[in-house]
């Protein structure tokens, strides 16, 4: 059986380091963000609030192009690809929540929700915008079609 040295300087270093409530909360927070937010297509948010702002944007575009090139895939494949990626599309957000939470207890960052809200608005408005592209686009498609066919 192992024992603990008696020396206090050198039990020191058998301990944990007890990290502030401010911390604690903050790494809780971001795995919750991250999560959430990956789910309805913002992967990222969560780095953004650990104060990873670079790294939260690039997942949130890698994040979108994966999902374009999976639905894109999964339709040629008749829904087959998706038995691949659905999981992929639940695990992503979960495990890269926990790298989230876990650069916060590291770093002892505690968030910033400004940079929360200018990003995750920022996306918001760009995936707002790309569905209305698409509405549009898929409007002007249908309207070309029918005058076609009534001009017959």
């Amino acid at each position: 059986m192992t024992s603990l040295p008696q020396d206090p300087q050198h039990a020191a270093s058998y301990l944990q380091p007890v990290q502030s409530p401010d911390v604690q909360g903050a790494a809780t927070t971001s795995l919750v963000l991250e999560i959430i937010f990956g789910l309805f297509s913002l992967l990222g948010i969560g780095h953004v609030y650990s104060g990873r702002l670079g790294l939260g944007i690039a997942l949130m575009l890698a994040w979108w192009v994966y999902l374009f090139v999976a639905g894109f895939i999964s339709s040629l494949t008749a829904g087959l690809a998706a038995c691949l990626f659905v999981p992929l599309y639940f695990a992503v957000p979960i495990i890269s929540g926990i790298q989230a939470s876990t650069y916060v207890k590291k770093s002892g960052a505690t968030g910033s929700w400004s940079s929360v809200a200018l990003v995750a608005g920022g996306g918001c408005l760009i995936i707002l915008l790309a569905i209305a592209c698409l509405v549009g686009s898929l409007g002007l498609l249908s309207i070309g079609t029918l005058g076609a066919l009534f001009q017959q």
